[in-house]
């Protein structure tokens, strides 16, 4: 008997990995297939067109990326640092999701269904931050208030930093990632006990 669902991921991985080497214009059906050495017709029982197929496969990187984050946590208390460095371009595989989701921001600009599912993923993810800032008892002096613009802005120092690292690896090594990142973090730690106004996404640059 056929399991699907372990054949769809493994056309999704097939498809991830097509379009972080060639763009989404590699990622074809009757590419998917002779990658796989399945027919065209065996791999359209799942994604009856490229549009079906890009979906799937923004949605399974964007899956792995949560099983990596998910998996980052300790049991019994949040570890934001944790939680970043997870997702930093230093793993081939994080590096292949992240080129996925570049190449996603791409088609979703003029696709509303696109839109709306990479806003959707944004959210999600912004909202994994807030909980686990509650969770490190580094942050226990955040107010709950605050956790949101804090949140934002730790996500928006993330993509700043991946950026960069993916399109300008030579000036972005591992190290430089870290201590970037670990550097945001750190003063959303140090941030003033009694300041009632979160840090905006310039202070946690440093800036």
């Amino acid at each position: 008997m056929i399991d699907h669902d372990a054949r769809r991921n493994t056309l999704a991985e097939i498809a991830a990995d097509l379009v972080a080497t060639g763009g989404a214009e590699a990622a074809t059906v009757r590419a998917v297939a002779a990658a796989a050495g399945f027919s065209t017709k065996a791999v359209t029982h799942y994604f009856p067109d490229k549009r079906a197929l890009m979906l799937l496969t923004y949605r399974h990187a964007a899956l792995t990326s949560k099983a990596r984050t998910d998996a980052s946590q300790p049991k019994d208390r949040g570890d934001l640092g944790a939680l970043f460095r997870a997702l930093l371009p230093i793993d081939p595989r994080v590096t292949r999701d992240w080129r996925v989701w570049f190449c996603f921001w791409g088609m979703a600009i003029a696709d509303p269904e696109y839109a709306a599912e990479q806003r959707e993923r944004m959210r999600a993810f912004v909202a994994q931050i807030e909980a686990v800032l509650a969770a490190d008892p580094d942050f226990a002096h955040i107010a709950p208030g605050n956790r949101p613009a804090i949140a934002s802005a730790l996500f928006a120092q993330l993509v700043g930093i991946v950026t960069q690292a993916t399109f300008d690896a030579e000036h972005w090594p591992p190290l430089r990632q870290v201590e970037a990142i670990d550097g945001a973090i750190s003063r959303v730690r140090g941030w003033e006990k009694t300041s009632n106004q979160a840090p905006v996404c310039g202070e946690l640059a440093g800036n």
